[in-house]
């Protein structure tokens, strides 16, 4: 017997970038270096697909220097990004 798998859709309500208190996408528009978020309602489709926009993870955060664990203080400023994020790398042969 074989199971049938629930197709999500796309849509604002069904996404974990869905910000429910504030009625906006999570993902951060920047233009001339200021955020703006888009205004959505839970039923819209995602106007990131619907315009083609890849969207790409991008994460940040600070490590005690000692430990080398995540902390809420001072410490070392840490990134996780696609490898393409700065353009193509020039270094490849590509």
């Amino acid at each position: 017997m074989s199971k049938k798998k629930k197709v999500i859709e796309p849509k604002c309500k069904n996404c974990l970038l869905y910000n429910r208190e504030q009625g906006v996408c999570k993902v951060a528009i920047l233009v001339n270096g200021e955020q703006i978020h888009l205004p959505v309602f839970p039923e819209d489709h995602c106007h990131m697909e619907e315009l083609g926009i890849p969207v790409e993870q991008v994460r940040w955060w600070v490590e005690d220097p000692k430990t080398g664990k995540p902390t809420d203080g001072d410490g070392v400023v840490k990134m996780e990004y696609p490898s393409d994020f700065f353009g193509k790398d020039k270094t490849k042969g590509s």
